[in-house]
């Protein structure tokens, strides 16, 4: 089978976008539509014939499509779903294009060189599909032979386009790429934030693509598990050196630490990982790790391969060291004079120069902050897996009798809860933690204060994470509230979701913000995390980690001072613990 024939690009633009609430396709990030930047995504990488379908609204669709020139096709069956536009627009295609490559308009942030991987797939093999896959997981967009589409086919195929393209399976072939926006659509509100933040990152692989990026380049476990460390103690500095007016990076010192030595083993390594790093598109990465070894001439102000050197330079194998104790042996190896020796003694006096401009900015000794994170910096070695231990606060004294809408009312802990969260902290105390997280609220500050101290952690206030908010209704109690607002209790019975109290959120609201947070916290740490939340915020957090809607917020309960355990991998979530209420030992 000859391909050396047109592809052409299909975006599908038609879908009613019921779940985000908004128009996907003119929905900006940055200066440009989602739709736009879907166009300029093809043409970057080549393919000039790209062809658009719409449907709903297509005309406040249609204006922007003619000033970027691009062809559209309108589906009027759009409400029948994704095959029939995909229908519609392979016959607007001519005769000459051979293959098309198939994307979604709310999936823009694909990365032109994956578009020429896929290509290149396609050409060079014999399969009627190419499918793109991150870590095994196929996403968008595939290149579909216009062989596939010959024959009647009809837009209510049984089981939709997956089953459709399930037939060509064994005539299919799956691309690894190093692009985890294959996967990333925005169905949601908290999709299109995600979306954004990513799209900020410009040209700093995440997480994930940097462990993607260790296993195409056969990175040893060790390397990793020393490269995790270094990225931890590397991001602990930018963290407490913007608190001081600096304006690092984290992402970018997140990733350099984690790839400084991807090229580890082979000849001046750093070069070599650089090297590899700026021509797959990640260019500031790779300057960092160009100077790992060796920093150069001084800078006038501090950046982030600084931190990374000196990260790098106290961490051997996953071990946290001091600058003098891990140049002790390089140096006993040389006798005074020798030029090997000469050039380990400019890496140490180069790294104590680093510490000290650190710690005069700071104020406070480097070893400190060593000692203080030290748990956490080592969590961030472990492998793959991690631990969220999502606790609720400890018991309250209430200002009345009887049930009461709580909310955001700042109240403090009870005696009982006092002991819920010292039964917390023992029940805890063995477990390596990066980090603790809670509301700023001060019966959840409190609690978290008193798990966090056999680690030496302070917790991080995010208002976020402070209950949802009742409005009128705070203070209230349940009988007060069913008198004074008949009609609004009953809606809210019909529909606990969506409905806001006077002046108040709804768990919809809530949870959007609860959510967003809830991600920030899992990117910003690495290793077991502690987030110390209320019942309702911990109820959106389970619905999320356990794939229950919403509306099923009530099934789940969250006592006073009872732990919840989160096995998370690959942002992948099994709750293993529910409700456990952690009761002292009897002596």
């Amino acid at each position: 089978m000859m391909k050396n024939g047109k592809i052409g690009a299909l975006i599908l633009a038609a879908g009613c976008s019921s779940r985000m609430g908004a128009l996907k396709p003119l929905l900006r990030i940055g200066p440009a539509t989602l739709l736009e930047m879907a166009v300029t995504l093809f043409r970057k990488a080549g393919i000039q014939d790209v062809h658009v379908v719409v449907g709903h609204r297509a005309e406040e669709i249609i204006p922007f499509l003619d000033r970027l020139k691009v062809k559209w096709v309108f589906n009027e069956h759009y409400d029948r779903g994704m095959l029939s536009s995909i229908l519609a627009g392979v016959q607007s295609f001519d005769p000459h294009v051979e293959a098309f490559c198939l994307l979604p308009v709310d999936i823009p942030l694909v990365k032109p060189r994956t578009i020429n991987e896929l290509v290149s797939a396609y050409r060079n093999g014999q399969a009627k599909v190419i499918y793109p896959c991150f870590r095994k997981k196929r996403g968008h967009p595939p290149i579909i032979s216009t062989i596939c589409m010959r024959g009647e086919l009809a837009w209510d195929h049984p089981g939709g386009l997956k089953s459709f393209l399930e037939r060509f399976d064994e005539e299919a072939q799956d691309v690894e790429v190093r692009d985890e926006a294959i996967l990333m659509n925005c169905n949601t509100p908290q999709d299109f934030r995600m979306l954004e933040d990513h799209y900020l990152r410009g040209d700093i692989p995440t997480i994930q693509e940097c462990e993607a990026l260790w296993e195409r380049f056969d990175v040893c476990e060790n390397v990793r598990a020393h490269s995790r460390v270094v990225a931890e103690l590397a991001r602990i500095l930018a963290v407490y050196l913007n608190r001081v007016g600096l304006n690092l990076d984290l992402d970018l010192v997140v990733a350099a630490g984690f790839l400084h030595d991807l090229a580890k083993g082979q000849k001046d390594h750093a070069a070599t990982g650089a090297k590899i790093l700026k021509e797959m598109g990640y260019r500031r990465v790779g300057e960092i790790v160009a100077l790992h070894m060796d920093l150069g001439s001084p800078k006038q102000f501090l950046d982030e391969s600084d931190l990374i050197y000196l990260a790098d330079k106290c961490v051997e194998n996953d071990r946290l060291l001091s600058l003098e104790d891990r140049f002790q042996r390089p140096l006993a190896r040389y006798v005074e004079g020798d030029e090997i020796r000469k050039a380990v003694m400019k890496r140490l006096e180069d790294g104590k120069a680093v510490r000290k401009r650190i710690e005069h900015l700071l104020g406070i000794s480097f070893d400190r902050i060593i000692e203080r994170y030290e748990r956490g910096i080592r969590a961030a070695s472990a492998r793959g897996r991690r631990e969220i231990y999502l606790v609720r606060h400890g018991a309250i004294r209430l200002p009345g009798r009887g049930k009461q809408y709580i909310g955001q009312l700042d109240l403090c802990l009870s005696e009982e809860g006092f002991g819920q969260a010292q039964n917390l902290a023992e029940r805890l105390s063995h477990i390596q933690l990066a980090g603790i997280y809670c509301s700023d609220l001060a019966r959840s500050v409190k609690t978290a204060e008193i798990i966090g101290k056999p680690h030496g952690l302070e917790p991080v206030k995010l208002s976020n994470f402070r209950e949802i908010y009742l409005g009128e209704w705070e203070g209230l109690s349940f009988d007060e509230v069913c008198c004074k607002y008949p009609e609004e209790y009953e809606k809210r019975g019909r529909d606990v979701v969506h409905y806001r109290p006077p002046y108040g959120e709804s768990f919809l609201d809530c949870s959007c913000r609860v959510i967003s947070s809830f991600y920030e916290a899992l990117q910003s740490t690495r290793g077991n995390i502690l987030i110390v939340g209320h019942a309702g915020v911990n109820r959106i957090i389970l619905c999320q980690a356990m794939g229950k809607s919403l509306e099923s917020l009530f099934e789940i309960h969250q006592d006073y001072g009872c732990l919840n355990v989160i096995e998370c991998k690959d942002f992948g979530f099994e709750v293993k613990t529910l409700n456990e209420t952690v009761m002292r030992d009897p002596l």
